[in-house]
């Protein structure tokens, strides 16, 4: 996955409207995010979490625990996410539930989460609508990129903190994220396949081994070789 464009709206310590575009980096593929601590740094990366599965990097907060508390009550809270993946290009906007002033009378309104998936690739001026809906986009960009939220984060966007936890890994939660970045669930479908095979195949010598030693005990010979010579007898 490669960034694109990412528009943050009352989230975090933006309490206004924040635009980074990343295609500004033009073909640097690797870059440094810095300043003073709480300028908002892990900010952008939680953003771009919140955009793809609606959870922060850390997993600690909530979408809704992420609304500025400097943005004006009218500000909503919403995240734009321009990405590509190989030739095709994705946006993703989603906002988080949140509370706004009424349009009419005094007090506010409680807005429900909401989050939309459109696909630019093509000649599109506004782009082809995917999936609409919270969990309907999550699931799409699961499918998309592979990973489940959890994975996304211990390899693609690896919080503060959390390294030893991927270094900790249990040995099935490795296996299954090395599957998915390398691509080898072919390779252990075909293993498993082969194992049962074998299994199967040892399964049916055995079988065939009982019904060897049921015939030889029932002619009263101790070896095949003491069977032949009793039928070579009997033929005479």
């Amino acid at each position: 996955m490669k960034p694109l464009k990412l528009v943050i709206s009352a989230f975090g310590p933006y309490a206004g409207t924040q635009a980074i575009d990343f295609r500004e980096l033009g073909g640097r593929s690797i870059f440094l995010i810095h300043g003073p601590t709480g300028s908002g740094k892990t900010t952008i990366l939680d953003a771009i979490c919140f955009a793809l599965y609606g959870d922060t990097s850390g997993a600690e907060r909530k979408g809704e625990q992420m609304r500025s508390g400097h943005a004006d009550a009218a500000q909503p809270t919403e995240i734009t996410f321009d990405f590509a993946l190989g030739a095709d290009t994705f946006r993703l906007r989603r906002s988080p539930r949140q509370n706004s002033p009424k349009k009419w009378g005094e007090g506010l309104v409680t807005i429900e989460p909401d989050a939309t998936l459109w696909s630019l690739t093509g000649d599109v001026e506004e782009g082809v609508v995917l999936a609409r809906g919270w969990t309907k986009v999550t699931e799409k960009v699961k499918k998309l990129l592979g990973f489940q939220s959890s994975q996304f984060r211990q390899v693609i966007m690896l919080p503060q903190g959390d390294f030893r936890k991927l270094l900790t890994a249990g040995s099935k939660e490795r296996q299954e994220i090395m599957e998915i970045l390398f691509q080898t669930e072919l390779y252990r479908r075909i293993e498993e396949f082969l194992k049962a095979a074998a299994k199967e195949l040892e399964k049916e010598m055995k079988q065939l081994a009982d019904e060897k030693s049921w015939v030889l005990k029932k002619a009263g010979a101790a070896t095949r070789e003491e069977l032949e010579q009793q039928y070579s007898e009997k033929q005479i």
